[in-house]
């Protein structure tokens, strides 16, 4: 079962890397050990640690839960997923994106709808929900997997509403249209459950899959 651990530490540590990475590439001006995520807030601290009291507290009491390797497989494929997605979402929108959610609008600071942005609006906070909810299933935590779904949605849906106000402020009726066409990313957040077929296929293109019918 150590190895579901070792295969959480390894996502983990990707992602904070990761976030150093991408932001000295796109935002080096802003480059600081904060830019790592580590320290990202008392809440994140808390779950990381619920997390891991709830995987070795069944490690210890009830083994043969973690035995189910088929959920901590999906798990990987969940977090991995989430995991390009945002790196994806932060690759394509470079410059324009930043730790903060933007309260003025920068004069190089451009609505970008394209790219994996073409299959949902905030495709870096969509990463970041299946990537946190891909780790609990790689540790085989039921408990936390429904927690970690709660918290990270409410979370999300208050900072995308947050963020879109800015947004509809800034690009106006282009941004309107742009909401309207493509979903947020997380199922149910601005009542919109599932992405449509326009948006999956966009999200094919990212990765050089061609899809006939675009219709929704």
């Amino acid at each position: 079962s150590f190895d579901q651990f070792g295969a959480y530490m390894l996502s983990v540590s990707i992602f904070h890397v990761l976030e150093f990475v991408m932001t000295a590439l796109f935002n080096p001006g802003t480059l600081s050990f904060d830019s790592f995520l580590l320290n990202h807030s008392r809440e994140y601290h808390l779950a990381m640690l619920s997390s891991l009291a709830e995987y070795f507290c069944e490690l210890i009491f009830l083994p043969r839960m973690k035995d189910l390797y088929i959920v901590t497989y999906v798990g990987i494929l969940v977090a991995f997923s989430g995991q390009s997605i945002r790196t994806i979402a932060m690759w394509q929108a470079s410059s324009n994106f930043t730790h903060q959610i933007a309260e003025t609008k920068r004069e190089d600071h451009r609505l970008v709808t394209e790219g994996v942005y073409s299959f949902c609006r905030h495709p870096s906070y969509c990463g970041w929900f299946w990537w946190a909810l891909g780790t609990q299933l790689i540790l085989v935590n039921p408990i936390n997997t429904v927690a970690y779904a709660y918290v990270a949605w409410k979370f999300f849906d208050e900072r995308i509403r947050i963020e879109e106000k800015y947004l509809l402020e800034f690009f106006e009726d282009r941004y309107k249209i742009y909401k309207k066409s493509v979903w947020s990313g997380i199922p149910g957040i601005n009542g919109v459950w599932m992405p449509n077929k326009r948006n999956w296929a966009a999200l094919a293109s990212v990765f050089g899959i061609q899809v006939a019918d675009t219709k929704t």
